[in-house]
């Protein structure tokens, strides 16, 4: 009799896992909708499979491969449940045709399909599949009603080496759903293989959102202040507020690592709440004490952007500290309001109409800096520092000649335009050459704590109020 190949072990794994799944419990093992495995079963099945692997037989693994149907929504009316229904009906069917008896299917959410494998012998083979169903699922379908619908498809493929030898049927789902999320921020149609860095990652992303959200229950984060200064004078004329922590254990922990997390976790709108209840205060107690009115700089994120009550929060934050509206400036950037511009919009006007002003933040690394000039109430534009610089000196020259273009753009939209990162002082005469009166960056300082910038303020030796309450005075005209 010749060998057993893995092939063969893993159609017989497959039938008999089917049958141990959904035997005792039948009636509660099939999804209505598509008769495929539900996902409780399925989620037993995949325990089983890493408990029956025997590295020494075969070099053969569990592996669990997960097809995302998206489109779905925008394929069909929205709230036509039973339409929605027919349309993964139909694409189960065409998985299953190409799954054939080599995987043991479910449906795993109302628009995910599982296919578990009992023994793979390499992830080429699971590849492959992955490969023919996109191409299933991507052909246009026909529905019984006689309309057409096209989705897309979106695999992650993870192998029990990869969550290691002591993983539960949760590691090998969450394994193959990280794959899922990577290959959609790569687009539409994709197939991603889970690997270890991306499993240790998410691990640490875990411990990163426990710990943050302790912090923030526990006023563990700090809130900096980098000043913006008055080119010609170097005085600070305000401070962007930046928040920073310092891990109990880890040390700094970098802004650009915590802050997804923090979108991840659902913390991002209790974060910026907390920024900008901090910054109106210290911004409204510095003015007092130094007769001056200095603006409050403030990131706001999409998240923030998307609360019906965000305008009512700001205004809480100014109310509670005091700080005049026109001395607030939220700062956003194109990735920002991209999500929703006509929603972004709204609380733009709202808030301007209470005095608040609005900048765009990065103006130039975008692709529709322009149309937002447009559909935005702005009041400031932060030019990327890209506009500073170029390769060569040509390209150097074009920069100069495009941000005098994009200043002359503001000036006749009534928005002023602001320099940052500026590093040098050559940089600070070409902003100055160019028209540009206020700007930011490490030339003039690193965002600082509160008792550092409280010194800035005190050695600046003649008053910093004449060109801060021109700006704010133009700005007051501007909204009236």
């Amino acid at each position: 009799m010749p060998p057993t190949t893995s092939s063969e072990v893993s159609v017989r794994w497959g039938q008999k896992a089917e049958r141990n799944a959904a035997g005792p419990v039948r009636s509660q093992a099939r999804d209505e909708v598509t008769g495929l495995l539900a996902f409780a079963p399925f989620l037993h099945a995949c325990g089983d499979a890493l408990a029956a692997y025997v590295d020494a037989t075969t070099e053969a693994e569990p592996a669990l491969l997960l097809v995302d149907l998206e489109g779905i929504h925008s394929a069909v009316d929205l709230g036509a449940h039973v339409v929605t229904d027919e349309v993964v009906a139909v694409m189960a069917g065409r998985i299953a045709r190409e799954v054939g008896s080599i995987g043991l299917l479910a449906r795993t959410t109302d628009s995910q399909v599982g296919v578990l494998f009992g023994h793979l012998p390499t992830p080429a083979v699971a590849l492959d599949l992955a490969y023919r169903i996109v191409a299933a699922v991507t052909s246009p379908a026909a529905l019984p009603d006689g309309r057409r619908v096209q989705l897309s498809a979106t695999c992650g493929l993870v192998t029990r080496a990869v969550v290691g030898p002591r993983a539960s049927a949760t590691d090998l789902i969450h394994g193959a759903g990280l794959a899922v999320r990577d290959a959609r921020r790569s687009g539409r149609n994709r197939i991603e293989v889970c690997t270890e860095e991306m499993v240790a990652l998410a691990d640490e992303t875990v411990t990163i959102g426990k710990d943050l959200r302790k912090a923030l229950a526990e006023n563990g984060l700090n809130v900096c202040y980098q000043p913006l200064v008055d080119l010609a004078s170097g005085q600070a004329l305000g401070f962007e507020a930046l928040v920073r922590w310092t891990h109990p254990v880890h040390g700094a922990v970098s802004p650009a690592r915590f802050v997804p997390v923090a979108e991840q976790f659902g913390l991002i709108s209790e974060l910026g709440a907390m920024v900008l209840s901090t910054a109106t205060a210290q911004i409204a107690q510095w003015s007092a004490t130094f007769g001056v009115p200095l603006a409050a700089h403030v990131n706001v994120s999409g998240m923030d952007l998307a609360q019906e009550d965000f305008v009512s929060t700001v205004e809480e934050s100014l109310g509670v500290s005091g700080l005049p509206p026109q001395q607030l400036v939220l700062e956003v950037t194109e990735s920002t309001v991209e999500p929703d511009v006509d929603v972004a919009r709204r609380r733009f006007e709202a808030l301007r109409e209470r005095g608040v002003r609005i900048a765009l933040d990065d103006f130039g690394t975008g692709r529709s800096a322009l149309s937002y000039l447009q559909s935005l109430p702005l009041d400031i534009l932060k030019v990327d520092r890209s506009f500073l610089d170029g390769a060569t000196a040509a390209e150097t020259a074009r920069a100069e000649d495009l941000l005098r273009g994009v200043i002359a753009l503001g000036q006749t939209l009534g928005i002023t335009v602001y320099g940052e990162g500026i590093e040098d002082e050559e940089q600070r005469a070409r902003l100055r050459a160019s028209g540009i009166e206020i700007g930011q960056g490490y030339l003039f300082a690193r965002p600082l704590p509160p008792e550092d910038a409280v010194a800035l303020l005190k050695v600046q030796s003649t008053p910093v109020d004449s060109l801060s309450r021109r700006l704010l005075a133009a700005e007051g005209a501007s909204h009236a």
